[in-house]
């Protein structure tokens, strides 16, 4: 299975593929959402959009921030959660 992580200023993102059309979004030990894609949850994640008020509140004061899932990094590791 392929995982992303993002280091960002907040924490770290991790996007986690759990099984067919199956994917959740964390920060650290936080549950943020389930996807359907794990372009829909770095979507979220650019858009400032993902219920963590200590993220969402960066809109329009970040510049370096992964637009897309493609500036994720890829991890095939499994992960803890």
């Amino acid at each position: 299975m392929k995982n992303y992580i993002y280091n960002s200023d907040v924490g770290i993102f991790e996007i986690v593929h759990k099984g067919h059309l199956q994917y959740e979004l964390w920060i650290e030990e936080e549950l943020l959402g389930e996807y359907q894609s794990a372009e829909l949850a770095a979507e979220d994640v650019a858009e400032f959009n993902t219920d963590y008020v200590e993220w969402d509140r960066l809109k329009n004061e970040l510049e370096n921030f992964p637009k897309s899932l493609a500036e994720w990094t890829s991890v095939s590791e499994e992960s803890p959660h």
